[in-house]
């Protein structure tokens, strides 16, 4: 099943509710390339802001990466984009042949004319994934974002229960995703793999709410590359039943639907090509030790 979920999984420690410090993720980041999970890894999510902070930390503590394995960066840009741009270019320069690159950057945009004017201010050689408001998605906005080159990026959840989407909200976007053919990548709420009750933070006293599962979400954009309808989908995105989800080879069955493997590695190569995480062990351990899943 690796090609399904290979890389799937973009690290952002820095963010919460982990809020490491820039050292607890760099050095975390480190681990996990180590680590024999590491083939689930994808890019290290940073700050623009933070870049000039993270080159003295991985400095400081020694660090060497591998200029022919370097470390890939996903850059969240804020509003000033010139500034940022330059940020990253001053970061890129420093480390040139020394084994970080920053290649993709994430951007939140709101309307289709606002698509059309970043598009043309951040230059088409970084992985440029723009993100959209599920719950007030203008129509046409997915599109632009594919004629532009682009990518697109949602947001699944967060800190507090109102930023988790509803079901609705989630479907048409993956309809518009696999419509106009605009891969995509999640960010926030989705640590675990199937659909469930969890702790929004890591405080012992934090309030449980429903969450979404990246195995959900995977089968779900699956089923709308195979033309499926909505209702199948909403169905999927919302079961919340582990043991209706079964491993059969590298297949995964779903009530008796079955999704192969091709068509789950289809889906995350061309849709579905991952998601941010504040947490790197949280969904590859529970992925591995889940039942059935």
């Amino acid at each position: 099943m690796r090609a399904a979920f290979a890389e799937i999984v973009d690290y952002a420690g820095l963010f919460p509710p982990a809020s490491c410090s820039m050292e607890q993720a760099v050095k975390q980041y480190d681990e996990y390339r180590k680590s024999t999970d590491r083939w689930m890894l994808g890019r290290f999510v940073v700050a623009a802001i933070r870049l000039e902070e993270m080159t003295e930390v991985v400095t400081r503590l020694g660090i060497q990466p591998n200029p022919d394995d370097p470390w890939r960066l996903s850059v969240v840009m804020g509003a000033l984009i010139a500034d940022e741009l330059a940020r990253i270019a001053q970061f890129q320069a420093a480390w040139q042949g020394r084994g970080i690159i920053a290649d993709s950057v994430e951007y939140r945009v709101s309307s289709v004319g606002q698509v059309r004017v970043v598009a043309e201010q951040i230059p088409a050689h970084f992985r440029r994934f723009f993100e959209v408001p599920l719950a007030t998605l203008p129509d046409g906005l997915v599109g632009e974002i594919g004629l532009a080159g682009a990518f697109a990026k949602i947001r699944t959840g967060g800190t507090t229960a109102d930023l988790f989407p509803t079901v609705p909200d989630l479907v048409r976007f993956l309809g518009e995703a696999a419509r106009h053919k605009v891969p995509f990548k999640a960010t926030a709420g989705l640590h675990h793999p199937l659909r469930g009750g969890y702790p929004l933070t890591y405080d012992v006293h934090s309030e449980h709410v429903l969450m979404y599962g990246f195995v959900n979400l995977l089968l779900a954009t699956a089923e709308f590359i195979r033309g499926g309808e909505d209702e199948t989908a909403e169905a999927i995105l919302d079961e919340q039943f582990a043991r209706v989800f079964v491993r059969d080879g590298a297949d995964i069955r779903w009530r008796g639907v079955r999704f192969t493997a091709q068509e789950l590695a289809v889906a995350h190569q061309q849709l579905f090509l991952g998601f941010g995480s504040c947490s790197f062990r949280e969904p590859v351990d529970e992925l591995g030790l889940g039942v059935n899943v």
